[in-house]
């Protein structure tokens, strides 16, 4: 029983932080892309020389992954929620828990899976060698990003207005 507490408390606590960050920058098992409209931004299309024809059709992919990714990310947090209301019931039904915490990893393992199958119809869109160069202008673009957002926050940090 304590094992199944330990489980269901990693799953609670540890893995939601997980899931999160692995949203904000798009890692695929070790593949980067950047986030939002990225084919958009003048500088890129003009690296990776994006046609017009192509950046439809990356809108398209874009619109069809995020619909689907927001649907899987709703169902994981109701099996969280489900998940919440079987621990916290007085009488522990051990085998409900893990029956709900499997419905919770195959959710994950749906969400992983439809990350991934973006990251291969985006690398079918670029073929090779401009799906190559965008994983140097993934960390340039989160480096701007992360000095930009920074500069935000700065003058709230010592308190300025």
């Amino acid at each position: 029983m304590r094992r199944i507490a330990f489980y269901v408390l990693i799953c609670i606590f540890v893995l939601p932080g997980v899931s999160v960050a692995r949203d904000r920058g798009k890692s695929i098992d070790g593949i980067d892309l950047p986030r939002g409209k990225w084919w958009r931004t003048p500088e890129v299309v003009n690296e990776l020389k994006i046609s017009s024809d192509e950046q439809a059709k990356l809108d398209n992919l874009y619109y069809k992954h995020r619909n689907q990714m927001i649907a899987l990310k709703s169902d994981l947090k109701k099996e969280q929620i489900a998940l919440e209301w079987f621990i916290e019931k007085e009488k522990l039904d051990e085998s409900a828990c893990m029956d709900q915490f499997q419905k919770i990893l195959s959710t994950r393992n749906k969400l992983s899976i439809e990350r991934y199958n973006f990251l291969i119809e985006v690398r079918k869109i670029l073929g090779y060698k401009r799906f190559l160069q965008l994983k140097p202008k993934y960390y340039e673009l989160r480096k701007e990003r992360f000095q930009r957002d920074e500069g935000r926050k700065a003058p709230k940090e010592r308190g300025d207005i």
